[in-house]
């Protein structure tokens, strides 16, 4: 979700990881959004589709982002200022998909069978992947100068993973503070310690667009991925059989708020999908059309990720929340998905986001 000053060549196997991404935002959402039970638990096929956007989709897209921002050529200022503008695009995003649908829905005593609390006001102050991109760019730039030193960032983000679960619970249901530790009801992606993603995505900034070594480089980050999940794997036992007791760990045992134990998996298995793409963009051909239209994607992200929420959002209004299986949740994303892309593929529409 950043621009980068890698015009002259594009890195396709990042790329594809972005599309597979992108995809497994589209599955996810319609589960969210339309299926019964919002994806958890109700089928098989209802959870593949909602655990397609969680490892493999916003860890993914922010590691990325914090690798490119490393190289890019944008200064503080530049940086600071398109973080700006995400916080300010995440918010003009939660009155297009959440809070109009909602007034329209209950001026006309429909009540989308929303939970509580989840009023039109509470709504539009959503926090969600356009506000921790926002946040961690502003963060992120200030760390640029040192993001490279041995153990400066591999530091902070431990200490971000253990220290971010005693923020959450605290003062809680504040708009400003929502966007750093905020209920898990109301924010989707909490600064602390989503944060930590762009940090290792700059930490490994060298090891991921370095042509020369990158073979050699994905390797390495595989074999430690292993490492690193099985020591998360470790932990999250451990916690789960209650010899962990120490709530840093694995609390709440949410997405949104997961301990020390489940980001170590999360990192782990990103190395390993980093490895996959990596191998799909040796076996086939960029010009494979599937491979195309993830490249595209990947381009384009900033614009579908907005466009295809507000279609989300007022989809609401003709199929209400939450009310179908997961087939017929499924066949609403694919339609929301098609909308998406070829609304992408006009220029005048791509225009819209070019402030970003």
């Amino acid at each position: 979700m950043i621009k980068n000053s890698q015009k002259k060549r594009r890195i396709h196997y990042l790329d594809i990881a972005r599309g597979f991404a992108i995809f497994g935002m589209f599955t996810q959402h319609s589960m969210i959004m339309h299926e019964i039970s919002a994806g958890e638990g109700e089928s098989l096929l209802a959870n593949l589709f909602f655990y397609l956007g969680t490892a493999p989709s916003a860890p993914v897209f922010m590691l990325i982002m914090g690798a490119f921002l490393m190289k890019s050529d944008s200064g503080i200022e530049q940086s600071v200022w398109r973080g700006i503008k995400l916080l300010i695009l995440g918010f003009i995003l939660n009155l297009l998909r959440f809070t109009l649908p909602l007034l329209i829905a209950l001026a006309d005593n429909n009540s989308l069978n929303v939970t509580e609390g989840e009023t039109p006001l509470e709504l539009l102050f959503y926090v969600d992947i356009f506000q921790l991109a926002g946040l961690s760019l502003i963060f992120c730039a200030f760390l640029k100068k040192i993001a490279e030193k041995k153990l400066v960032v591999p530091f902070l983000i431990l200490t971000i993973l253990l220290v971010s679960p005693f923020l959450w619970g605290k003062l809680d249901n504040n708009p400003f503070l929502n966007l750093f530790w905020g209920d898990a009801k109301n924010v989707s992606f909490p600064f602390f310690p989503w944060v930590i993603y762009p940090l290792l995505g700059m930490y490994l900034s060298g090891y991921l667009i370095d042509s020369r070594t990158l073979k050699r480089n994905l390797k390495k980050m595989g074999w430690y991925g292993l490492v690193i999940c099985s020591l998360g794997l470790i932990i999250v036992s451990l916690s789960v059989f209650k010899f962990l007791t120490f709530d840093v760990f694995f609390p709440n045992g949410n997405y949104e708020r997961s301990g020390a134990g489940i980001h170590l998996l999360i990192i782990g298995f990103v190395f390993f999908w980093l490895n996959a793409c990596y191998w799909i963009e040796q076996k086939f051909a960029v010009e494979n059309p599937i491979i195309k239209v993830l490249i595209y994607w990947s381009k384009n992200v900033t614009a579908i990720y907005f466009i295809q929420w507000v279609l989300f959002g007022w989809s609401t209004l003709i199929f209400d929340l939450n009310k179908h299986d997961a087939f017929g949740a499924a066949i609403i994303g694919l339609f929301v998905l098609l909308i998406t892309h070829f609304s992408v593929k006009r220029e005048r529409v791509r225009q819209l986001f070019m402030w970003i």
